[in-house]
């Protein structure tokens, strides 16, 4: 067990590779001067517009031991700022026209001095969880790392449009135990692969008194396949022996409809509550293979073996799937739900065989990542 302790925390030192967040607002003063222009302010590739007298909060995934060029574009004219952030502080900038051109001026936020450095850490870079339960048994740890999409993610928040949400997951399990009170061993182990795509279109809704509304619509698409196979060794009686052996394979394919209707109000510029209507619609297909070999084997009265194989496939088409969900929230934790932060994934879970338990080991990788 000691050992076994001593390897998962090697693991959770590689992979724990994930940044942190970024938090800046931006300010932009309602001025006669260049009101009618928009200042579009561009962060790792990632572009925010913000128009006169309204502002805007961004989280940019970033490696603290770098600093963070900033860069806002207006008219023909532009300006940068090279921020270097501390960890756990919030920005807040200025941005706007004034005689000379566009300005971007930093207001809040404590940055790092000049000879001060934020030095790549575990706890700094990645989040891991590590878990024992009660009884010390069984050991488990989940490994997140947020991906750089996330950037084009919050832009999309910020603007609406179309976005493209793309997810890849490996999964793979093994067990194994002895059953003694019937003198057998059962193995079985299995894994497999899923991909989705899902397109979203946002239009976000605009800042007004009374009531307002806002809509969003995706269609996408997905597979998994999963192969699964155990085999089984029974003592049938002193003279007589089975081994026993399945395989099972399956395709789910499943196409995903949804529409959201937000339908509520503005407390105030930047924070609207309501309720989100989502109506959706999933059907599927499913495909089967199986296949089960049974091997039989008596030594009296004379050797003999007997073999018997069979095999089946099935497809099955589901055109249900309809559902209605109602979420009272905010904007923000609606989209949360409907289009969630791109990460990569690891996880890890082992029980080990005590007692009447089976020794289990499961893991899956995923990742997924946005795109336009």
């Amino acid at each position: 067990m000691k050992t076994l302790v001593i390897l998962l925390l090697i693991l959770t030192s590689i992979f724990a590779t994930a940044q942190d967040n970024v938090t800046i607002k931006f300010i932009r003063p309602s001025k006669v001067q260049g009101s009618a222009a928009k200042i579009r302010i561009i962060i790792k590739n990632a572009e925010y517009i913000i128009k006169n007298g309204s502002e805007i909060s961004v989280n940019v995934p970033h490696d603290y031991s770098q600093s963070l060029p900033i860069e806002a574009k207006a008219s023909g004219g532009k300006t940068n700022y090279t921020l270097r952030p501390k960890p756990g502080e919030k920005y807040v900038f200025e941005v706007g026209f004034e005689f000379t051109g566009i300005y971007l001026k930093h207001l809040e936020g404590v940055e790092l001095a000049v000879d001060e450095v934020v030095k790549k850490t575990e706890g700094e870079e990645g989040e891991a969880k590590f878990r024992v339960d009660r009884d010390g048994k069984a050991i488990g740890f989940t490994i997140e790392k947020v991906d750089q999409s996330e950037a084009i993610r919050q832009e999309w928040l910020a603007r609406g449009g179309r976005i493209k949400y793309e997810s890849v997951q490996f999964t793979g399990t093994y067990f194994g135990m002895d059953i003694k009170d019937y003198n057998t061993r059962v193995d079985g182990y299995g894994g497999g692969a899923s991909y989705a795509q899902n397109w979203i279109k946002l239009k976000i809704p605009e800042y007004k008194t009374g009531a307002s509304s806002w809509s969003s619509f995706n269609y996408g698409w997905g597979f998994d396949m999963l192969l699964y196979r155990y085999k089984l060794n029974v003592n049938i009686d002193p003279s007589s022996n089975m081994d026993m052996s399945a395989v099972t394979l399956s395709y789910p394919i499943s196409a995903n409809l949804g529409w959201t209707l937000g339908i509520g109000k503005f407390i105030d510029e930047g924070n609207w509550k309501g309720v989100a209507i989502t109506f959706k619609y999933k059907p599927s297909l499913m495909l089967n293979i199986a296949s089960t070999t049974s091997e039989i084997t008596m030594s009296a009265p004379i050797n003999t073996t007997i073999t018997e194989y069979n095999s089946d496939a099935t497809a099955d088409m589901n055109l249900g799937g309809f559902g209605i969900d109602f979420v009272f929230s905010n904007f923000t934790a609606t989209m949360h739900k409907l289009a969630p932060k791109p990460k990569t994934k690891f996880s890890l879970f082992v029980l080990p065989p005590v007692g009447n338990s089976p020794l289990f080991i499961s893991f899956s990788i995923g990742t997924s990542w946005y795109s336009r």
